[in-house]
């Protein structure tokens, strides 16, 4: 048997990748929604696909306070706002719930579970779980040992 030269291995396989080419399907990109900053803005983190199908995901920004929001997507690609963060701030923060959320992701129990970089107690950010119905509870509020120790008005979660 004779050994195929360089040239030659390297026309089959141009000509394995031409075909391979030409058999693949085209690729679609199909748009969900598009934020305008009044149901959410800049949305960062990864989307997770829940138990019940719906695509589930946060935003930075946007939402009525401008804060971040919390929003499913339905499998007709319908968007519903089921959380808007720091709709009462106190004190120049969002004492209650934190803001700026940074991504979910569902537990066994059925809910969802996130962090958010700012606000709460101690303007440290804090941790939430969030129902898909939209029920949001503060589970901690992080703090920075120096706060912790001079921030006595305020307790942990």
């Amino acid at each position: 048997m004779a050994k195929l030269s360089f040239w030659k291995k390297a026309d089959i396989i141009l000509l394995l990748c031409a075909a391979t080419a030409i058999a693949a399907p085209a690729q679609t990109f199909t748009s969900l929604h598009s934020f305008n900053n009044t149901d959410g803005g800049s949305p960062t983190a990864a989307l997770i696909e829940g138990n019940d199908g719906n695509i589930y995901g946060t935003t930075t920004g946007g939402g009525s306070s401008g804060q971040g929001t919390v929003f499913k997507i339905d499998q007709a690609g319908a968007l519903t706002t089921l959380y808007t963060f720091c709709t009462t701030p106190q004190s120049g923060y969002c004492v209650a719930d934190g803001q700026v959320p940074n991504g979910l992701l569902q537990a066994t129990d059925g809910n969802f579970y996130g962090t958010t970089e700012v606000g709460g107690a101690h303007n440290q950010g804090t941790v939430f779980k969030i129902t898909p119905a939209g029920a949001l509870t503060t589970l901690y509020n992080f703090c920075s040992a120096s706060a912790c120790l001079t921030d006595s008005s305020r307790s942990q979660a």
